[in-house]
């Protein structure tokens, strides 16, 4: 069963989510990391992990090599 359907949550919702386009609430990420079956500390720090790996469009810009 899918996730989002699962958690009572729109498709395009939990994709807006796992974009970055819209912020979940406490209450999404607890019904998610329930239904994943894990806590909601663990869903947070890895998803501050994944994060962390993925370049932003501002870290890309500023480390970008300079035109002369």
């Amino acid at each position: 069963m899918d996730l989002a359907v699962a958690a009572g949550y729109s498709l395009r919702y939990v994709g807006d989510v796992e974009r970055g386009a819209k912020s979940a609430t406490m209450r999404t990420m607890n019904d998610l990391a329930t239904l994943l079956d894990v806590s909601l500390g663990t869903l947070i720090v890895e998803a501050e992990g994944l994060l962390a790996e993925k370049p932003t469009a501002t870290k890309m810009l500023l480390n970008r090599p300079r035109r002369r």
